[in-house]
């Protein structure tokens, strides 16, 4: 068994092999952004290794992944985030993060997006103290692990296939990322 385990979220079966990680597949039709927070938050507690990660189903890693996967953990953090190259409508681009401040956070939720690898044990104790309902789950979750220190590592460790269709552009979805904003703001000090 290795470290790090992909958790892949899709309404299909899972066909992913990626070598030295462990593929986590939690295969469920998802209908609303309520259902997606619970089921990412939920699928926590399955993961068995020391550090895992959400992958979505139709995006993918560098080459360089465990090369990427060990920088993030050798920083001994709940968290560790990279950049990401973000694929979309035929264009690349890399969105850099920066040094972890809670501040900025606050005011930039994307700030930990892709790659976001959490400390397993720290991640499942997180999730228990969030709220539930219909909330973007990256923003609260990250921001919840960061309180026990975060790194970033500044390189690419995630590759976003964006679709102009899909979860991300579900009209709910932007209320879901305002509430999770909004949680973070008065929530998380």
């Amino acid at each position: 068994m290795g470290r790090y385990t992909a958790i892949i979220l899709s309404a299909h079966p899972v066909t992913v092999e990626i070598p030295g990680v462990v593929v986590l597949p939690s295969v469920q039709k998802i209908s609303t952004v309520a259902e997606l927070y619970d089921l990412r938050l939920s699928v926590l507690d399955r993961v068995s290794t020391e550090f895992c990660f959400f992958l979505d189903d139709d995006d993918e890693l560098p080459p360089d992944y465990l090369s990427v996967l060990d920088e993030c953990a050798s920083h001994d953090l709940p968290l560790a985030y990279t950049d990401e190259l973000i694929r979309y409508q035929g264009l690349e681009t890399v969105r850099k993060g920066a040094d972890y401040d809670l501040a900025l956070h606050k005011r930039t939720p994307m700030l930990v997006h892709h790659l976001a690898l959490m400390r397993t044990q720290d991640a499942v104790r997180a999730a228990a103290r969030l709220p539930r309902g219909s909330l973007a789950v990256e923003q609260p979750l990250y921001m919840e692990l960061a309180k026990g220190g975060a790194a970033y590592v500044p390189r690419i460790g995630y590759i976003w296939d964006r679709k102009t269709t899909g979860i991300s552009h579900w009209p709910q979805m932007l209320g879901a990322q305002m509430r999770a904003m909004h949680w973070c703001n008065g929530g998380a000090q």
